[in-house]
C-alpha cells in the first residue's frame, strides 16, 4: 500500500501555466524489492494522484458525464506528459516505510489542452456561449519582429482557445488576424497578455468586444 499527502502549492488556475504540487509519497519496503524500485514507485504514485488534482480543478463543477475509468486510461495512465520536471526534496525511512518528499510541476495548459479534445471540457464555442462567426485580432505598432513571431507560436500551442488561427493582412506594423474563438475574448485576451512572451515592450488593449480585439504594442524606451 502506498499513502501520499499532498498541499497544493499553487492553485492550478489557467491564469498560470504551471501548478506546483508538494507531496510526500509513502511506500512500505516489500520483499524483493530495492530501496530504489519503491522509491520509483512511490514518485510514480505521487505524479499520477498530482495529475489527478489539477484535473479535478479543470474540469467544470458538474463536470460532462466523466467517468473515472475514461480519464483514467486518456489521461491519468499518461501522468508523466503533463509533468516537466519534479524535484526529489528528501526522504526518510521510519518503521519499515520509505518515505519521499516531492515537488511535482505539472503543465496546466497541456493538461487543459488534452482534456479538451477529450472531450472532458466543452469549450465556450461548444457551448454555444460564443460567436460562431470569424473574429479578428488586430495588433498596431508592432514593429518588433520577435514579438511577431512569439504571438503565432502562441495560438499555434493553445488551439483550446481558437481555432484555424491566420494572419490576414500586415502592413507599416499593423496587423490584423483572423480566427474561430473557442473561448470568450476576454479569456483569450487574458491568456495571451499572460502567456505571451513579449521581449522589450508591452501591449494596451485599444478595444475589446465580443468578436474584436485590438492592441497597440508599447516598445520600452530603452529598446
Amino acid at each position: 500500500m502506498i499513502w501520499i499527502s499532498i498541499v497544493l502549492i499553487a492553485s492550478p488556475v489557467c491564469a498560470s501555466r504551471f501548478a506546483l504540487f508538494a507531496l510526500d509519497a509513502q511506500a512500505p519496503k516489500q520483499k524483493g524489492k530495492s530501496a530504489g524500485e519503491i522509491r520509483e514507485i512511490a514518485i510514480e504514485k505521487g505524479i499520477i494522484q498530482a495529475v489527478e488534482e489539477a484535473t479535478y480543478r479543470l474540469l467544470p463543477e458538474k463536470g460532462f458525464g466523466v467517468t473515472y475509468q475514461k480519464l483514467k486510461s486518456e489521461v491519468f495512465d499518461h501522468a508523466n506528459r503533463f509533468v516537466p520536471q519534479y524535484k526529489i526534496l528528501g526522504e526518510k525511512t521510519l518503521n519499515g516505510t520509505l518515505e519521499v518528499s516531492l515537488q511535482v510541476t505539472v503543465d496546466l495548459v497541456f493538461l487543459r489542452k488534452t482534456l479538451v479534445s477529450g472531450g472532458f471540457i466543452k469549450t465556450e464555442f461548444e457551448r454555444g456561449e460564443a460567436s460562431r462567426s470569424l473574429s479578428t485580432l488586430e495588433i498596431t505598432n508592432l514593429t518588433n519582429g520577435k514579438v511577431l513571431v512569439e504571438i503565432l507560436k502562441f495560438f499555434h500551442q493553445r488551439s483550446d482557445l481558437a481555432g484555424k488561427f491566420r494572419l490576414t493582412r500586415a502592413r507599416h506594423g499593423d496587423f490584423i488576424f483572423r480566427f474561430f474563438p473557442l473561448e470568450s475574448m476576454d479569456t483569450i485576451a487574458t491568456q495571451l497578455l499572460y502567456h505571451a512572451k513579449i521581449s522589450k515592450g508591452t501591449f494596451r488593449v485599444v478595444k475589446q468586444k465580443k468578436n474584436q480585439l485590438i492592441l497597440s504594442y508599447q516598445p520600452n524606451q530603452s529598446s
